[in-house]
């Protein structure tokens, strides 16, 4: 019974830590599971699999190293928790998220992501990438490249995840009446 009231009180004492879980022994580094983050989100047909979705018509996975810890689905990389913000968008739950990447991808052609830099801490990271992208609506189908950030939070899986980008590179300045007014506005401001 006393040990039962210590753990009321620590919880008690720490509502915002209590709905986490503790770390599981696969991600006891934080090295690994930024590395497993990162391949969810290298290529298009990865993604689309971890969230249910088939591989896009003509769209294969990348060569990975041989033995690569691919994730098979979002639970392997994201908590029940999560939470995604990007300039666009404000995703609460692992099922909200799914449904956000599911609608996502239903006009994406093309996605990969292009990494340069990542500084990882002992539960957080920052990692700097290129998102090269092609959209059925956007930029006439051409290839966009959008350079941005994603700074994540993790006890054993992801539990945080932000995202900053301009929102106009990557979508306001594809958009046909859009765009001319904003590549206009940059001419007169550079």
């Amino acid at each position: 019974m006393a040990s039962q009231s210590a753990a009321v009180k620590q919880k008690q004492a720490r509502p915002e830590q209590a709905a986490f879980p503790t770390p599981l022994a696969s991600f006891d580094h934080p090295r690994a599971l930024v590395q497993r983050f990162k391949r969810l989100y290298e290529d298009m047909a990865t993604t689309r699999q971890a969230v249910g979705m088939s591989a896009a018509v003509g769209q294969d996975s990348r060569d990975l190293e041989e033995g690569a810890d691919i994730p098979a689905s979002l639970e392997d990389v994201y908590s029940d928790f999560i939470v995604l913000r990007d300039p666009l968008h404000e995703i609460h739950g692992l099922d909200a998220l799914r449904d956000y990447f599911k609608s996502m991808y239903a006009n994406v052609t093309d996605c990969r992501f292009i990494y340069h830099d990542e500084w990882i801490g002992e539960d957080n990271a920052v990692i700097k990438w290129d998102m090269v992208f092609t959209h059925r609506r956007l930029g006439r189908g051409k290839e966009i490249t959008v350079r941005g950030m994603s700074h994540i939070c993790f006890s054993d899986r992801v539990d945080y995840h932000e995202d900053v980008f301009d929102a106009g590179a990557m979508v306001y300045q594809h958009v046909p009446l859009m765009g001319r007014g904003i590549r206009w506005l940059k001419s007169r401001l550079a």
